[in-house]
């Protein structure tokens, strides 16, 4: 693969959504106002624009965690063949590992979504292939690749295997979560956060298998720090990578990484 292929990819795959703006709360008889954050010359920044579409991202997770209290509407769009969440398949079919797929039924899904059935075969194939997966807010797209991650790991080889990294810390946060409870019935498999916060003395070596993080202090552990071998990782995840390379800063720290 090319050294900047799957960035190239993204830049021209990716179709840029539109800034929602902010989002307001209003009690009955209240006009809708639209609010954006503008430069002086009255132009919304592309940096505020990325920021904004990281922090948008990590609110429909949230937002879809708290309000989702029954399966009752997903079952009825998963046979809805016009809906992203429509599925033909069962997770048995996809042959995850047996802890793995407790731990999917443990957290409510029934069967996978379009983006997970699609694409969970490609990223549980031998050998390992690169590939972009898009689909909007709320269909699955984190769980697809935490599966992948998971169903990878050797937890025989106390070393870091998989790779993801966020823009945000709070996004880092919000996947581990995913990834622990997905992985609750595989206790072997160790999770290791590279965020802000987390120290650790030098001269250390990660023994987790799965390390999460935001690119600046991920690069730190993979370079100065020499707390993990990037040559032995086999699953390198770029999640929100609309952002992450459109993001000046995250973009060259995110290549450098991949590099």
């Amino acid at each position: 693969m090319a050294t900047d292929s799957w960035a190239l990819a993204v830049d021209k795959q990716e179709i840029t959504p539109q800034s929602i703006g902010s989002l307001r709360i209003m009690e009955e008889g209240q006009r809708p106002v639209h609010q954006t954050n503008s430069t002086e010359d009255g132009n919304k920044s592309d940096e505020e624009d990325k920021v904004d579409r990281a922090t948008q991202s990590l609110l429909n997770k949230l937002i879809r965690n708290n309000l989702v209290t029954n399966t009752n509407q997903v079952e009825v769009l998963q046979r809805d063949p016009n809906s992203p969440l429509y599925s033909v398949k069962t997770f048995e079919e996809l042959r995850l590992k047996p802890a793995l797929l407790k731990g999917v039924y443990e957290m409510g899904f029934n069967r996978p979504s379009k983006i997970q059935e699609n694409a969970l075969p490609m990223m549980l194939a031998e050998p390992r292939q690169n590939l972009i997966a898009q689909s909007q807010s709320g269909t699955g797209k984190t769980a697809a690749f935490v599966l992948a991650m998971l169903s990878h790991v050797d937890p025989a080889l106390k070393w870091p295997q998989c790779l993801c990294i966020s823009p945000t810390y709070e996004l880092a946060l919000q996947t581990g979560k995913v990834i622990e409870q997905m992985g609750k019935f595989y206790p072997e498999v160790k999770l290791a956060y590279a965020i802000r916060g987390h120290q650790m003395e030098r001269g250390v070596k990660i023994k987790e298998q799965i390390v999460i993080g935001t690119p600046g202090t991920v690069l730190d552990w993979c370079g100065k720090l020499k707390f993990l071998d990037p040559k032995k990782i086999l699953v390198f995840v770029l999640d929100e990578a609309d952002v992450m390379i459109a993001t000046q800063g995250h973009q060259d720290q995110s290549i450098r990484i991949q590099r």
